[in-house]
């Protein structure tokens, strides 16, 4: 399936990566989803900014656009570290058979901590696609523009299939261990 240009996860893909161990699966979304977000976020800010000192003053959406990403960027870093750094190590070590090593209690506890975080990203989502209406490129906007919107909808389609994969796949099989 195709959104904003940008082909989303397919159900071949996700029955695919459904094959996949837990600790394999961890491996791909941290090596392909996480890489991702830390790579193009610094691109993000770098345009939005650019576009407020260019553009904020005539256009009343760039302002709200630059505040609506930062915050989704300052509330995904630590999102993956959290996953990074404590719960995907204990999903690991379930997975293994090996006591998972956290002051977390069940694992579900972090799982529904990340599930709220991963709404509050599709909300903040929400808003950035009303505030570029669905990413729709302005008439004779700057290269900048048009490449932030692009990029926003890049990185949009990345950040659904990522939650997707962990709401779907990665969490149900880590619920169960």
């Amino acid at each position: 399936m195709c959104i904003f240009g940008v082909t989303m996860s397919t159900a071949q893909t996700t029955e695919q990566l459904s094959l996949l161990s837990l600790v394999d699966l961890i491996n791909y979304i941290e090596t392909n989803h996480h890489a991702y977000i830390r790579k193009t976020a610094p691109l993000l800010i770098e345009y939005t900014e650019k576009m407020v000192r260019a553009h904020g003053d005539d256009h009343d959406e760039i302002k709200p656009l630059a505040l609506c990403v930062r915050e989704l960027i300052d509330e995904l870093m630590p999102h993956l570290m959290k996953e990074e750094q404590i719960l995907f190590p204990a999903i690991k070590s379930l997975s293994l058979g090996q006591p998972a090593n956290g002051c977390f209690g069940h694992i579900g506890n972090p799982i529904n901590m990340m599930l709220h975080e991963h709404d509050n990203a599709d909300q903040m989502l929400q808003s950035i696609r009303r505030l570029t209406n669905n990413y729709t490129i302005p008439a004779s906007v700057c290269h900048t523009w048009q490449a932030c919107y692009r990029t926003l909808a890049e990185f949009d389609v990345d950040l659904q299939n990522h939650i997707n994969l962990e709401n779907t796949l990665l969490f149900p099989k880590a619920l169960v261990l």
